[in-house]
């Protein structure tokens, strides 16, 4: 299961997937985990999706602090689910491309 430090980090997250209208990773949010490596890759890509859009747009975010505050956060939970399920290549190789 991905674990958040804080509530506030899927809240974020889910807030992202609708405003980049991304049924799939809102479906791996919800539901808590990756099943496969596409999906790996897609919540991979999602993540800097995400990064990239708070970084272009002034985004209202759902709850308080900064889009770059949140997704230092997001970034510590997702990777680190990701590495510990059996998903560190796909992860890194996404970093790599971000």
């Amino acid at each position: 299961m991905i674990e958040y430090q804080y509530n506030e980090e899927k809240t974020l997250a889910l807030y992202f997937s609708d405003l980049l209208d991304d049924s799939l990773s809102e479906y791996i949010l919800t539901r808590g985990f990756v099943s496969s490596k596409e999906e790996a890759v897609h919540l991979s890509r999602f993540f800097w999706a995400m990064v990239n859009k708070s970084e272009k747009e002034k985004v209202a975010l759902p709850c308080e602090g900064s889009p770059q505050y949140w997704t230092e956060k997001l970034h510590n939970s997702l990777g680190g689910y990701l590495e510990r399920a059996g998903y560190e290549e796909q992860w890194n190789e996404e970093v790599d491309r971000a």
